[in-house]
């Protein structure tokens, strides 16, 4: 990954589209909020829909998160960095346009995109490259023209097929799977669900 260059895009308040551990995703700054503005006008996305956050570490989630329960604690202990995404209470430093009282937050297991997100210093906000409701991109010659001309940057990394994230929020001291993904039955396994 040209990680210079995605990161200099970044900085500018640009979107870029590069391949993660799922799929190919549109990155942009969660810190700013001209850049997030321009992933939802790209993805023709309706602003009540919130964004998943990219963090590169543990401590990185803590920030921008209320504090964590026993068995939150745990799971990203457990699974993280990995295809797991935990539904949290964020605090005020999670602005409004990305997610109302709760938030989304995967530490992916990529070294690049850690490096991408130290780099910048915060949290990206991360979503599928694709116009909403369009079909998952796995390779660049599958985006969209439309989609395109918004974009930066993409860096191509050939065919990209992984199940999506497993998505789980805790309620009430229990797990909760909001979609399975890859994750899902190891976690089961795990406590017995």
């Amino acid at each position: 990954m040209n990680i210079e260059r995605i990161v200099q895009e970044l900085k500018k308040g640009n979107i870029v589209i590069i391949p993660t551990d799922t799929v190919y995703g549109i990155i942009a700054d969660a810190m700013n909020k001209s850049a997030i503005k321009k992933v939802y006008d790209a993805k023709k996305r309706d602003y009540n829909k919130p964004f998943i956050l990219y963090v590169s570490n543990k401590k990185m989630l803590e920030n921008y998160t209320d504090e964590l329960s026993v068995l939150e604690n745990e799971i990203i202990n457990k699974y993280t960095p990995g295809k797991l995404t935990i539904i949290l209470n964020k605090n005020d430093k999670i602005i409004d346009l990305i997610s109302k009282d709760t938030v989304g937050i995967r530490i992916p297991d990529n070294s690049e995109l850690i490096e991408i997100i130290n780099k910048i210093g915060n949290p990206l906000i991360t979503t599928s490259a694709n116009i909403s409701s369009h079909e998952t991109i796995t390779n660049v010659d599958m985006i969209e023209k439309e989609l395109l001309d918004k974009i930066s940057y993409i860096e191509d990394g050939g065919e990209v097929i992984a199940k999506p994230s497993t998505i789980v929020k805790v309620e009430s001291n229990k797990i909760i799977f909001l979609r399975e993904g890859d994750l899902a039955e190891q976690i089961k396994k795990d406590y017995n669900i």
